[in-house]
C-alpha cells in the first residue's frame, strides 16, 4: 500500500491542485498529439476496413483528450474555491521526472503499441501500482514522515491519479475541520467555469466540501474508474482499445496505424526543457513556419480558457461567447493544423519522419488579468495569427488547411471586437 499523500495546511493544498491542474493538461496534450498522428486515409498503406478501426480509436482518444480538459477545469475551479488562482501553464515536454509523482513522465509520442501502454499506464488504479512500471523515475523516494510538517508548500510522492487526488480529498477534509469549511472555501463561486457556459458533463462549480468532493469524484471515476466498476472510464477504454490493438497484431503483424512522427518534436527549443536528447528540432522551413503558427494558436486557446477561468468582468453573454469560440477553436484550428503537421517533413536529419505539434508554451502564456487588455490581446494576436496564414508557404493541400484556419482566426477577431470593452 503507498504511503498516504498528506496535507496540513492551505499552502500545501494549492500546491498539490496545481500540480494536479498541470498534470491534467499536460496528458490531454499527449492524447492530442497521439489522435493528431493517426492514418486517415488507404493513400497511407492501409486498407478502408482499417481506416474505419483507427477512425474510431482516434475517436476513443480524442474524447478521452476532452476529458481531460474538464479535469483541468474542474482543479482550477477547486483552486478557485480555496482561494488559489487558476492555472494553465504546464512545462513543455518531455517532462523532467521529478516534475510528478514517481512514475509519471510525459512525452509526445505517435500512436503505436507502445504509446497506448503508456496511456493505460497513466490511467491505471490505485489497486494496479505494483503492476505497472514506467522509466527510471519509479525508483524516486517517498518523503519521509518528518517532511509532512512544513508550513511552505512543497512536493508530495503519489503512485496514481487516484492517489493523487485521494490525497487532496483528504486535505479538504482534514482543513475543513481545521478552519471550518465556511473559512476553508474563500474563493469566489462566479469566477469558477461551469456546464452553464461549457456543455460538457461533470464541469462543476465548487461552494464547498459536499461539491468538492463531488468533483474530485468525477475527475477520478471518469478517469480510472477505480471506485465504480465503469466501462466508460479512461482506464477501460484505453484496456479495451490496447486489447484490439494487439489482437489486430497477432493476425497482422506489420499494421501500423501512426503516421512515423517524431518524439517531443520543436521548432525551437523550449527553453524549460533541459534534456537536449529528448528533443527533436524540426528542419523544414516551411513545417517550422506551420508548426510556430499552431503554437501560437494554441496559446491563445489556453489564455481564452483562463479568462473563462478568473472571469474578473466578463458578463454572462460575453462568457458564453469566449466559451463557444474556446470550443469551436479546437475544432476549425487545433484540429486542422494539428493533422496536417503529422504530413509535413521533419527535415533531412529525418528521412522519411513528419513532424508533430508541439503545444509550446512561451515564457509568459498566463491569461491577462485584465478584462479590457485580455480582449483587446486577444483580438491583436488573432488577427497576427490570421495574416500570417497567408505568409506561409506549401503545396495545395496545406494551402486549403491555411486558408480555411486563415478565415475562422479572422472571424473570432471580428466576433470579440464587436463588444464594448472596458477602458483599464
Amino acid at each position: 500500500m503507498e504511503s498516504p499523500v498528506r496535507i496540513e495546511n492551505r499552502a500545501q493544498l494549492i500546491y498539490l491542485l496545481t500540480e494536479a491542474a498541470e498534470l491534467e493538461h499536460g496528458v490531454m496534450c499527449c492524447y492530442m498529439f497521439a489522435a493528431f498522428s493517426m492514418k486517415q486515409s488507404t493513400s497511407e498503406g492501409i486498407t478502408e476496413e482499417q481506416v474505419a478501426m483507427i477512425r474510431r480509436w482516434r475517436g476513443v482518444v480524442m474524447q478521452v483528450a476532452v476529458q481531460e480538459m474538464v479535469h483541468m477545469c474542474l482543479a482550477c475551479n477547486l483552486l478557485t474555491a480555496v482561494g488559489g488562482t487558476p492555472h494553465v501553464r504546464r512545462p513543455n515536454m518531455p517532462s523532467s521526472p521529478k516534475a510528478y509523482g514517481p512514475g509519471f513522465s510525459l512525452e509526445l509520442t505517435p500512436f503505436n503499441r507502445e504509446t497506448m501502454a503508456t496511456f493505460v499506464f497513466i490511467e491505471r488504479p490505485e489497486s494496479h501500482e505494483t503492476e505497472w512500471t514506467q522509466g527510471e523515475n519509479t525508483s524516486l523516494p517517498s518523503l519521509s514522515a518528518g517532511n509532512f510538517s512544513d508550513i511552505f508548500s512543497s512536493e508530495r510522492r503519489y503512485q496514481t491519479v487516484g492517489h493523487l487526488y485521494r490525497g487532496i480529498e483528504d486535505g479538504l477534509r482534514y482543513l475543513a475541520q481545521k478552519y471550518g469549511e465556511k473559512e476553508l472555501f474563500i474563493g469566489p463561486p462566479n469566477a469558477q467555469i461551469i456546464d452553464r457556459y461549457f456543455s460538457l458533463p461533470g464541469l462543476i462549480p465548487v461552494t464547498g466540501l459536499e461539491s468538492a468532493v463531488r468533483a474530485i469524484e468525477n475527475i477520478v471515476e471518469q478517469g480510472e474508474g477505480a471506485r465504480v466498476e465503469d466501462e466508460h472510464s479512461h482506464y477501460n477504454r484505453f484496456v479495451a482499445l490496447l486489447n484490439e490493438y494487439d489482437e489486430v497484431l497477432k493476425e497482422n503483424p506489420g499494421f501500423v496505424p501512426g503516421r512515423p512522427v517524431l518524439r517531443n518534436p520543436y521548432s525551437m527549443f523550449p527553453n524549460d526543457v533541459h534534456d537536449a536528447a529528448g528533443v527533436s528540432l524540426i528542419e523544414d522551413p516551411v513545417t517550422i513556419d506551420v508548426c510556430n503558427l499552431f503554437d501560437g494558436c494554441y496559446e491563445i486557446l489556453i489564455q481564452m480558457m483562463g479568462r473563462l477561468l478568473m472571469s474578473g468582468g466578463e458578463t454572462d453573454a460575453q462568457l458564453t461567447e469566449v466559451a463557444d469560440m474556446t470550443v469551436a477553436f479546437m475544432i476549425d484550428v487545433i484540429g486542422p493544423l494539428g493533422d496536417v503537421i503529422t504530413t509535413l517533413p521533419a527535415g533531412p536529419s529525418y528521412p522519411g519522419l513528419t513532424a508533430g505539434p508541439s503545444f509550446r508554451f512561451s515564457r509568459d502564456g498566463q491569461p491577462p488579468p485584465h478584462m479590457g487588455a485580455a480582449w483587446a490581446l486577444f483580438i491583436e494576436r488573432l488577427k497576427e495569427m490570421s495574416a500570417y496564414c497567408g505568409l506561409i508557404q506549401g503545396d495545395a493541400e496545406l494551402k486549403a488547411v491555411l486558408t480555411q484556419v486563415r478565415g475562422t482566426l479572422s472571424q473570432y477577431a471580428q466576433q470579440l471586437s464587436k463588444w464594448e470593452l472596458p477602458v483599464n
